[in-house]
């Protein structure tokens, strides 16, 4: 198994005799992977779910693999609580900026669908537009109560997920604006 370095780190502290521990780390520079004819590269490009998020890319297909950082269509939810969101941010563009055509995400869109550069560019614009609509909310002194029962994103009502998520939303963007963290 390879695992970025962090990734590592972090499992071997588990100390769980169930847990597969790493046979090599990746660190921020990437690796690349040769099988044959087939390059697989891994890169990693900041904070975003997690600080050990490695992009697997297979340049000659166009297809991306990133797991749990960009959904594919529904509106965010539980993964919210502890993700990097202005990280989250930039990621997301390095990620667009990127050379590939599909994403499979960790987790398939409504009927299983793969992603696009525009589900990426959606799902980057649902974080700015929370972000700055807590952000107003932060700064006249709503977090935490009154914020989670105010904020509302019409603009995204009819994605997969919405009202589940949107609490999920309003108390990490809380988190972020309300206390900086």
């Amino acid at each position: 198994m390879i695992a970025h370095k962090r990734a590592g780190e972090r499992l071997r502290l588990l100390q769980d005799p169930h847990t597969v521990l790493p046979d090599q780390v990746v660190g921020d520079d990437g690796h690349v992977i040769r099988l044959g004819g087939t390059i697989l590269e891994l890169s990693y490009h900041g904070l975003n779910h997690s600080d050990s998020t490695l992009v697997m890319r297979l340049p000659q297909y166009g297809i991306l693999f990133i797991v749990d950082t960009i959904p594919v269509g529904t509106f965010p939810g539980r993964g919210l609580i502890d993700f990097h969101p202005l990280e989250t941010e930039q990621f997301m563009q390095k990620v667009i900026d990127m050379d590939w055509a599909t994403l499979i995400p960790g987790h398939p869109g409504p009927g299983d669908r793969l992603g696009t550069k525009q589900d990426v560019r959606d799902q980057l614009q649902l974080l700015k537009d929370a972000s700055a609509e807590m952000k107003v909310m932060a700064q006249a002194g709503k977090c935490w109560d009154q914020a989670e029962k105010e904020f509302k994103m019409p603009k995204y009502e009819n994605w997969p997920g919405y009202a589940a998520g949107l609490p999920f939303m309003a108390r990490r963007m809380c988190g972020l604006w309300g206390r900086g963290t």
